[in-house]
Protein backbone atom coordinates (compact mmCIF):
# COMPACT_ATOMS: atom_id res chain seq x y z
CA UNK A 1 0.00 0.00 0.00
CA UNK A 2 1.49 3.36 -0.98
CA UNK A 3 1.69 6.24 1.47
CA UNK A 4 -1.11 8.26 -0.14
CA UNK A 5 -3.54 5.37 0.18
CA UNK A 6 -2.29 4.64 3.68
CA UNK A 7 -2.90 8.24 4.71
CA UNK A 8 -6.41 8.11 3.29
CA UNK A 9 -7.07 4.92 5.23
CA UNK A 10 -5.87 6.49 8.45
CA UNK A 11 -8.07 9.53 7.84
CA UNK A 12 -11.13 7.36 7.29
CA UNK A 13 -10.31 5.38 10.40
CA UNK A 14 -9.92 8.45 12.59
CA UNK A 15 -12.81 10.38 11.10
CA UNK A 16 -12.96 14.01 12.18
CA UNK A 17 -9.77 15.20 13.85
CA UNK A 18 -10.25 17.58 16.77
CA UNK A 19 -7.30 19.87 17.23
CA UNK A 20 -6.21 22.06 20.07
CA UNK A 21 -3.48 24.55 20.77
CA UNK A 22 -0.74 22.80 22.69
CA UNK A 23 1.30 24.43 25.40
CA UNK A 24 4.90 24.69 24.27
CA UNK A 25 6.00 23.70 27.75
CA UNK A 26 4.56 20.24 27.05
CA UNK A 27 6.68 19.84 23.92
CA UNK A 28 10.36 19.07 23.48
CA UNK A 29 12.45 22.21 23.74
CA UNK A 30 14.90 22.95 20.96
CA UNK A 31 17.86 25.31 20.68
CA UNK A 32 17.27 25.40 16.91
CA UNK A 33 13.82 26.95 17.08
CA UNK A 34 12.10 29.25 19.56
CA UNK A 35 8.45 28.47 18.96
CA UNK A 36 5.82 31.15 18.44
CA UNK A 37 3.10 28.52 18.27
CA UNK A 38 2.76 24.87 19.23
CA UNK A 39 0.18 22.45 17.88
CA UNK A 40 -1.04 19.22 19.46
CA UNK A 41 -4.03 17.04 18.76
CA UNK A 42 -5.86 14.71 21.14
CA UNK A 43 -6.09 12.05 18.44
CA UNK A 44 -2.30 12.00 17.99
CA UNK A 45 -0.80 10.97 21.30
CA UNK A 46 2.62 12.43 22.10
CA UNK A 47 2.85 14.42 18.84
CA UNK A 48 3.80 18.09 18.77
CA UNK A 49 4.59 20.53 15.96
CA UNK A 50 6.39 23.77 16.82
CA UNK A 51 6.42 26.74 14.48
CA UNK A 52 8.24 30.07 14.32
CA UNK A 53 6.93 32.93 12.21
CA UNK A 54 10.20 33.71 10.42
CA UNK A 55 11.50 30.15 10.13
CA UNK A 56 11.43 28.05 6.97
CA UNK A 57 11.30 24.87 9.06
CA UNK A 58 9.23 23.44 11.87
CA UNK A 59 10.06 21.02 14.69
CA UNK A 60 8.15 17.75 14.59
CA UNK A 61 8.33 15.63 17.72
CA UNK A 62 6.81 12.45 19.09
CA UNK A 63 7.61 11.27 22.60
CA UNK A 64 11.33 12.02 23.06
CA UNK A 65 12.29 12.10 19.41
CA UNK A 66 12.26 15.28 17.32
CA UNK A 67 13.45 16.47 13.93
CA UNK A 68 13.55 19.75 12.04
CA UNK A 69 11.54 19.60 8.82
CA UNK A 70 11.66 22.17 6.03
CA UNK A 71 8.33 23.81 5.24
CA UNK A 72 7.04 22.96 1.80
CA UNK A 73 5.95 25.63 -0.64
CA UNK A 74 2.14 25.92 -0.49
CA UNK A 75 2.12 23.32 2.31
CA UNK A 76 2.29 20.55 -0.28
CA UNK A 77 1.59 17.17 1.31
CA UNK A 78 3.27 15.50 -1.68
CA UNK A 79 6.54 17.08 -0.54
CA UNK A 80 6.31 15.37 2.85
CA UNK A 81 5.31 12.09 1.23
CA UNK A 82 8.43 12.28 -0.92
CA UNK A 83 10.55 12.84 2.19
CA UNK A 84 9.38 9.49 3.50
CA UNK A 85 11.82 7.75 1.19
CA UNK A 86 14.65 9.48 3.06
CA UNK A 87 16.00 7.42 5.97
CA UNK A 88 16.27 10.61 8.03
CA UNK A 89 12.49 11.02 8.03
CA UNK A 90 10.60 7.82 7.15
CA UNK A 91 7.22 9.40 7.87
CA UNK A 92 4.45 6.96 8.68
CA UNK A 93 0.90 7.45 7.47
CA UNK A 94 0.07 8.75 10.95
CA UNK A 95 2.97 11.21 10.81
CA UNK A 96 1.70 12.52 7.48
CA UNK A 97 -1.83 12.96 8.74
CA UNK A 98 -0.59 14.90 11.79
CA UNK A 99 1.64 17.10 9.59
CA UNK A 100 -1.29 17.85 7.30
CA UNK A 101 -3.50 18.89 10.23
CA UNK A 102 -0.74 20.93 11.90
CA UNK A 103 0.08 22.86 8.72
CA UNK A 104 -3.58 23.62 8.07
CA UNK A 105 -3.99 25.14 11.54
CA UNK A 106 -0.63 26.97 11.44
CA UNK A 107 -1.56 28.59 8.14
CA UNK A 108 -4.45 30.30 9.93
CA UNK A 109 -2.84 30.97 13.30
CA UNK A 110 0.40 32.57 12.08
CA UNK A 111 -1.52 35.50 10.59
CA UNK A 112 -2.66 36.60 14.06
CA UNK A 113 0.73 36.45 15.77
CA UNK A 114 1.92 39.99 16.48
CA UNK A 115 -1.47 41.48 15.66
CA UNK A 116 -2.91 44.34 17.74
CA UNK A 117 -6.67 44.30 18.18
CA UNK A 118 -8.81 47.43 18.41
CA UNK A 119 -11.92 47.77 20.58
CA UNK A 120 -14.01 47.27 17.44
CA UNK A 121 -12.50 43.83 16.88
CA UNK A 122 -10.30 44.97 14.00
CA UNK A 123 -6.82 43.44 14.01
CA UNK A 124 -3.76 45.28 12.66
CA UNK A 125 -0.25 43.91 12.18
CA UNK A 126 2.40 46.24 10.75
CA UNK A 127 4.54 44.46 8.17
CA UNK A 128 6.63 47.45 7.08
CA UNK A 129 6.83 50.72 8.98
CA UNK A 130 6.07 53.93 7.09
CA UNK A 131 6.86 57.48 8.10
CA UNK A 132 4.99 60.69 8.78
CA UNK A 133 1.39 61.21 9.80
CA UNK A 134 -1.70 59.12 9.22
CA UNK A 135 -4.53 60.19 6.91
CA UNK A 136 -7.59 61.94 8.31
CA UNK A 137 -11.28 61.60 7.58
CA UNK A 138 -12.21 63.21 4.28
CA UNK A 139 -8.78 62.84 2.71
CA UNK A 140 -8.24 60.84 -0.48
CA UNK A 141 -6.01 57.85 0.12
CA UNK A 142 -4.31 55.61 -2.43
CA UNK A 143 -3.52 52.02 -1.54
CA UNK A 144 -2.48 48.69 -2.94
CA UNK A 145 -4.16 45.68 -1.38
CA UNK A 146 -4.69 41.93 -1.53
CA UNK A 147 -7.73 40.36 0.13
CA UNK A 148 -8.00 36.75 1.29
CA UNK A 149 -10.46 34.61 3.19
CA UNK A 150 -9.47 32.84 6.41
CA UNK A 151 -8.45 29.75 4.46
CA UNK A 152 -6.00 31.83 2.42
CA UNK A 153 -8.10 31.94 -0.76
CA UNK A 154 -7.51 35.21 -2.60
CA UNK A 155 -10.65 37.05 -3.73
CA UNK A 156 -9.33 40.44 -4.88
CA UNK A 157 -6.02 42.22 -5.46
CA UNK A 158 -5.11 45.63 -6.83
CA UNK A 159 -1.53 44.36 -6.98
CA UNK A 160 -2.53 41.66 -9.46
CA UNK A 161 -4.36 44.22 -11.56
CA UNK A 162 -1.40 46.60 -11.44
CA UNK A 163 -3.69 49.50 -10.53
CA UNK A 164 -3.77 51.18 -7.11
CA UNK A 165 -7.11 51.95 -5.48
CA UNK A 166 -8.15 55.46 -4.36
CA UNK A 167 -11.03 56.33 -2.04
CA UNK A 168 -12.11 59.03 0.40
CA UNK A 169 -11.43 57.98 3.97
CA UNK A 170 -14.15 57.80 6.61
CA UNK A 171 -17.23 58.56 4.49
CA UNK A 172 -18.50 55.03 3.88
CA UNK A 173 -17.05 54.44 0.42
CA UNK A 174 -15.44 51.24 1.70
CA UNK A 175 -16.20 48.71 4.45
CA UNK A 176 -15.86 49.92 8.04
CA UNK A 177 -12.77 47.81 8.67
CA UNK A 178 -10.96 49.60 5.85
CA UNK A 179 -11.93 53.07 7.08
CA UNK A 180 -10.67 52.27 10.56
CA UNK A 181 -7.62 50.26 9.54
CA UNK A 182 -6.22 52.63 6.90
CA UNK A 183 -6.65 55.56 9.28
CA UNK A 184 -4.11 53.89 11.61
CA UNK A 185 -1.40 53.63 8.94
CA UNK A 186 1.32 56.10 7.99
CA UNK A 187 2.44 56.84 4.46
CA UNK A 188 4.52 54.02 2.99
CA UNK A 189 3.52 51.46 5.57
CA UNK A 190 2.27 47.95 4.87
CA UNK A 191 -0.05 46.16 7.24
CA UNK A 192 -2.20 43.07 7.55
CA UNK A 193 -5.78 43.87 8.56
CA UNK A 194 -8.00 41.20 10.10
CA UNK A 195 -11.54 42.40 9.58
CA UNK A 196 -14.42 40.62 11.36
CA UNK A 197 -17.63 40.19 9.40
CA UNK A 198 -19.47 42.99 11.26
CA UNK A 199 -16.84 45.43 9.93
CA UNK A 200 -16.94 43.87 6.45
CA UNK A 201 -19.92 42.39 4.58
CA UNK A 202 -21.78 40.79 7.49
CA UNK A 203 -24.37 38.09 6.98
CA UNK A 204 -25.04 39.09 3.37
CA UNK A 205 -21.56 38.31 2.02
CA UNK A 206 -20.55 39.89 -1.29
CA UNK A 207 -20.73 39.04 -4.96
CA UNK A 208 -20.81 35.30 -4.54
CA UNK A 209 -17.10 35.51 -3.67
CA UNK A 210 -17.23 36.41 0.02
CA UNK A 211 -19.47 34.07 2.03
CA UNK A 212 -21.83 35.27 4.79
CA UNK A 213 -20.26 36.12 8.16
CA UNK A 214 -16.74 35.89 6.72
CA UNK A 215 -13.67 37.25 8.48
CA UNK A 216 -11.40 38.86 5.90
CA UNK A 217 -7.67 39.53 5.72
CA UNK A 218 -6.27 42.42 3.72
CA UNK A 219 -2.60 43.16 3.16
CA UNK A 220 -2.64 46.92 2.58
CA UNK A 221 0.09 49.34 1.52
CA UNK A 222 -0.68 53.03 2.05
CA UNK A 223 0.95 54.66 -0.97
CA UNK A 224 -0.19 58.26 -0.55
CA UNK A 225 -2.94 60.56 0.72
CA UNK A 226 -3.97 64.16 0.26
Amino acid sequence: MNLIKASALVFLTFGIVFHSVGQCEKCIESEELKADYCFTDQRFEDYCAQFQVDSQSFLLSRKKKSKMVALAENDSLEYYISLSSNKKYKFSALDLLFIQEALMVWKKEKKDIGMEFMDSGLGIKIIEEGNGESPQKGQKVTVHYTGTLEDGKKFDSSVDRGEAFTFTLGVGQVIKGWDEGVSKLSKGSKALLKIPSNLAYGSRGAGGVIPPDATLYFEVELIDFE
